[in-house]
């Protein structure tokens, strides 16, 4: 069955009801299992328990270089890039928040009133798969970093990200991990699928009402300097973000004003989390690694047949291996999209 990101509370809910408050997140390959546990409470106060950090799931992906080909061991994301997924849920903070909130706090929400020009930001490529533009909150005058009046989008960034290798031979993934992965077939495999995160963050961003995209072609250069033609005929100030810090000086000798973005370089051993960033760090971690298991069901990133409208929709699929479970999700589910489509209306 498939499941927006917006629904995952069924499944969650689901476990909670039979007694799974805690569980494990777990990959199926031996080398790596549970990647950490959650202990569900009340909406604002779940804890996140990250078995693995940063250095043992190094070491477990190492263990999978060794015993398989290459192209299995790239499936999975790097250790900079797990440990990302949880910033990107919102559980893990950046490491240099307060340094962005001052940034963003002394050139972000101008006086329209008094004059001064509007504040747009702008992204590099190597922040848009971690849905920077919601962790920092630049929507939202009342929460995250600051506030900005809208956004442009290079078009450079867009094409560094639109790209994928799809895997059309599933054998040497289903020998390394089992046959959960037979689905694998025509889909985006390791850093394509973090890629295609970036793509929908890009457009999800581009097509808000107060977004703009500026054509440019790929690489730092090009990009920094149509930002730079873009801010030079006034029509606001750019606010630039990057992990990147030789893109930011770059940006800054124009004039920009650029911020570096930090990743912490490790997971704490727990954190808490609210169920709405359980519920994101189970999509993006399931993006991440293709597979996922649960308590009673196996969820799915990539599936045989999965297109781009899934993808846009967010949706992941369910497998439960429980009999009992699975009439149960499949009504609570159809409760939910019934109750958002008659919202909708």
């Amino acid at each position: 069955m498939r499941i927006q990101r917006s629904h995952l509370a069924v499944l969650l809910n689901r476990l909670y009801d039979r007694g799974d408050d805690r569980f494990p997140i777990a990959h199926p390959a031996n080398e790596v299992g549970e990647l950490l546990t959650v202990e569900l409470g009340e909406p604002e106060d779940c804890t996140v328990r990250f078995s693995k950090r940063r250095d043992d799931y190094a070491s477990a992906r190492d263990e999978v270089g060794r015993h398989h080909p290459e192209p299995v061991a790239d499936d999975l994301p790097e250790p900079d890039e797990y440990v990302k997924a949880a910033v990107a849920s919102g559980i893990v903070p950046i490491d240099n928040y307060d340094a962005v909130g001052t940034f963003v706090d002394r050139y972000g929400d101008p006086d329209l009133m008094a004059g001064h020009p509007p504040v747009f930001a702008g992204f590099d490529t190597n922040l848009l798969p971690w849905r920077i533009d919601r962790i920092l909150g630049l929507r939202d005058p009342d929460e995250g970093v600051g506030y900005v009046n809208g956004f442009v989008l290079a078009a450079g960034v867009r094409d560094e990200l639109d790209w994928d290798v799809k895997c059309h031979d599933a054998d040497p993934y289903v020998d390394a991990f089992g046959p959960a992965f037979e689905e694998y077939w025509n889909q985006p495999v390791g850093s394509g699928r973090i890629s295609r995160l970036g793509l929908l963050a890009y457009r999800d961003v581009r097509d808000i009402q107060q977004a703009e995209e500026i054509d440019c072609d790929r690489g730092d250069e090009p990009i920094v300097d149509a930002y730079d033609e873009w801010q030079s005929e006034a029509r606001g100030q750019i606010l630039l973000f990057s992990n990147d810090r030789t893109f930011v000086e770059r940006a800054r000798g124009h004039t920009i004003l650029a911020q570096h973005v930090a990743f912490p370089r490790d997971l704490p051993r727990k954190a808490t989390a609210t169920w709405r960033e359980v519920e994101t760090l189970l999509y993006v971690l399931t993006l991440l690694f293709g597979v996922l298991e649960l308590p009673g069901v196996t969820v799915r990133g990539v599936w045989r047949g999965k297109d781009g409208l899934d993808w846009q929709r967010e949706r992941l699929q369910l497998d439960p291996r429980s009999p009992i479970l699975e009439p149960r999700l499949e009504c609570d589910l159809a409760i939910a999209e019934s109750y958002e489509e008659t919202r909708v209306r």
